[in-house]
């Protein structure tokens, strides 16, 4: 009986599966992801963030398909039924490492927003070391205390998003015509450009045994997948809307500007109080790549705890955030490696789910 109680603890509501989606999903990349897109089309960059939601979308319906399946199998085990334990195993370690790079370059960027606007008078190394034990800690204990953080700290984001409205009063309506002016091509290759943005959603193939009600998979899938949508074609209207293309690009974070358009009286900078609730909201996304780390490993290799995982990842990813150096050597890595990975993850659970829809839920032999 102890054990069916606690196996009940670990599980997630539908709520908070839906917002542990969400919370991997916004991160860093919201501060610079209006530029990157800018880059290619121009001021119908957020025509292209809409349509770089095909991605989730995507992968959604896939772990909705593997989870009436084998509602109890992760993408990991699954993977190891399909290609075998020892290429399984490779495969999986190369989706795990999707994971850990996102995580370091998460804390990485975190780092450098952080000392440029609130405490310059701090070493990279510190800022890394204190943020990640309580991100630790989090991971530490679990699933369920993850999901409960994310399901409050939604309420953040709400803030964070809803605050810089007040560029509705100061922006112009000329800095996003003509609609489609990049031309068609651009605007469809600009969603390309969208992968680092979009790129979370694959934790859903690591965590969907843990739902409660699994029939509501692909539910939770959509909603998260719009509310994601919503926020990052919201940040990119309204950084063209308020800065412009030409003045966007002068920024490397524009998404922090629009936190100047808000005036406060007794308030000299509304950036710093934009800044500390982005923190907080960074904290929920690296605590959830944190876990999608020390359990996919977990599940990887039993014979050593999540727990110890953990523990044991400190060190690594402290040391691997340091190593990206400053934020455009930061941009550099991920933008060239982010692409890489989207490829690598969409075969990867594509053919898994090909091929058991071929043995139709049959029997798997290691070959």
């Amino acid at each position: 009986m102890i054990k069916i109680n606690k196996a009940k603890n670990d599980l997630l509501t539908p709520n908070q599966f839906t917002l542990t989606l969400k919370s991997i999903m916004v991160g860093i990349e919201i501060m610079s992801i209006p530029n990157f897109v800018m880059k290619v089309s121009k001021q119908d960059a957020w025509i292209s963030i809409l349509l770089g939601a095909v991605y989730p979308i995507y992968l959604v319906i896939i772990a909705n398909f593997l989870c009436k399946k084998f509602p109890k199998d992760n993408i990991l085990v699954l993977s190891k039924k399909c290609f075998g334990n020892f290429l399984g195993t490779i495969l999986n370690f190369i989706f795990i490492s999707f994971f850990l790079l996102s995580l370091t370059a998460e804390l990485a960027g975190y780092s450098n927003v952080f000392r440029v606007y609130a405490v310059t008078f701090l070493k990279n190394y510190q800022v890394l070391l204190t943020i990640l034990i309580p991100i630790a800690f989090v991971s530490y204990k679990g699933i369920k205390t993850l999901g409960r953080l994310n399901e409050v700290g939604f309420y953040l984001t709400i803030c964070l998003i809803i605050f810089p409205v007040g560029i509705l009063a100061y922006g112009s309506l000329l800095n996003l015509m003509p609609v489609f002016g990049s031309g068609f091509k651009n605007v469809v290759k600009g969603s390309t450009y969208t992968g680092f943005a979009y790129s979370g959603m694959e934790i859903i193939f690591l965590i969907y045994p843990f739902l409660q009600d699994r029939k509501k998979l692909l539910k939770c899938g959509f909603v998260n997948t719009a509310i994601v949508t919503f926020i990052y074609v919201w940040v990119t209207f309204g950084t063209i809307f308020y800065l412009g293309v030409d003045s966007s690009q002068k920024y490397l974070w524009p998404v922090i500007a629009l936190a100047d358009s808000i005036k406060i009286p007794v308030i000299n900078s509304f950036r710093y109080i934009f800044v500390t609730l982005f923190s907080l909201v960074e904290f929920k996304c690296i605590s959830t790549y944190y876990f999608a780390v020390s359990y996919g490993l977990n599940q990887s290799i039993k014979k050593v705890s999540a727990k110890t995982f953990t523990i044991l990842l400190y060190p690594i990813i402290i040391i691997i955030s340091m190593l990206y150096g400053n934020p455009t050597n930061c941009r550099y890595y991920v933008n060239n490696l982010t692409p890489v990975y989207v490829i690598f993850n969409l075969t990867y659970v594509s053919i898994v789910a090909v091929l058991i829809y071929l043995k139709r839920g049959g029997n798997y032999k290691k070959t």
